[in-house]
């Protein structure tokens, strides 16, 4: 069935094509009745304008770009699902991009020069500071997420060094004393500020700090296997170890498991992230939650008001995580 065209919309409603585009986007020109009449004919001759053209004319995609690590990650995906529902209330459309490494962000200065985006969500938590600086000059506005470093852009972000002290807090109150853990990257803000966490709560309950319990990780399910069997090697080993992350904590259960321990009367473990395998873990992961899926549809609004021309009043929010309790945590063994 054919299509009905902008010109005959006008010609049946008795005005100017180019009244009838300013209609279509939303003008203040256009007197109310004539905009109600148009609107009429528009409904009456079932006609959709080209979006393409609609873009064009208002110098808008109604896109906005999103660039993360991987898409296999469930932390990743919860924070794409949040972005994308936000938007979608929005009227606006996500445009996904995965980058590995630095080089790949020529990419992304190629999509940004070729106008097919209003706004970009950055999701890199695990990126340097000088990849992210070559992101920061930009054609649109940018919006990051968990971005750790002091940097003077927009942003949403979780307090890692909070979370990481109530996580560690968290095994003190059950009575540990004698708490490992296993690092995220030293080379990264997210991992020195867990890290510095860590030391914080055990300092403020005068537990001096062990480095022989501290076992370097990467965030990666690997690096928790092997920082746990570090630990658990060690005469005395540790009554409790705070992963910090779901993976390195999960990857810290099938030690123990293997080493006979159970969990949480051997060996207490606290992850941090909240991952949907946290709650599926065996047993179900004591953990920080950071609030992926809300930052993600925050990460979304403010790229949204940026792009609408609004000015909020701080470039950065700072979102707090939560301490879920399940079963991998309990009081210390014959405490």
């Amino acid at each position: 069935m054919r299509r009905s065209t902008i010109r005959e919309v006008a010609l049946r409603a008795g005005v100017s094509y180019q009244t009838v585009s300013r209609v279509i986007n939303n003008s203040p020109d256009v007197a109310e009745a004539t905009r109600e009449h148009v609107l009429r004919v528009i409904a009456e001759l079932d006609y959709h304008p080209n979006a393409q053209a609609v873009s064009l004319s208002r110098n808008r995609t109604d896109i906005v770009g999103i660039i993360v690590d991987t898409v296999t990650s469930t932390f990743f995906a919860q924070t794409i699902d949040g972005v994308a529902k936000a938007l979608r209330r929005r009227g606006r459309f996500m445009l996904l991009a995965t980058v590995e490494d630095a080089t790949q962000f020529d990419v992304i200065d190629t999509l940004q020069r070729s106008r097919r985006i209003d706004g970009l969500i950055i999701v890199l938590p695990l990126a340097n500071s000088l990849s992210l600086s070559r992101l920061t000059p930009s054609r649109v506005p940018i919006v990051h997420v968990d971005l750790q470093y002091d940097m003077d852009v927009y942003g949403i972000t979780v307090d890692n060094y909070h979370g990481a002290y109530l996580a560690t807090e968290h095994l003190i109150n059950l009575g540990h004393r004698r708490i490992g853990i296993i690092t995220g990257r030293s080379d990264i803000p997210v991992g020195q500020l867990r890290l510095d966490g860590y030391k914080a709560a055990l300092r403020d309950h005068g537990i001096p700090f062990d480095p022989a319990l501290a076992a370097r990780g990467d965030f990666s399910f690997a690096s928790g296997i092997a920082g746990a069997e570090r630990l658990l090697a060690l005469d005395p080993r540790p009554t409790a170890i705070f992963a910090c992350n779901d993976l390195m904590a999960i990857g810290t259960l099938h030690v123990a498991a293997r080493n006979g321990l159970r969990i949480p009367a051997d060996l207490s473990v606290i992850g941090f992230d909240d991952t949907p395998e946290a709650a599926l873990a065996c047993p179900p992961l004591t953990t920080m939650r950071q609030p992926l899926h809300a930052m993600g549809e925050m990460a979304a609004d403010l790229v949204c008001r940026l792009i609408d021309g609004e000015q909020p009043e701080s470039m950065r929010v700072m979102v707090k995580t939560e301490l879920i309790v399940r079963s991998s945590t309990g009081r210390v063994p014959n405490d």
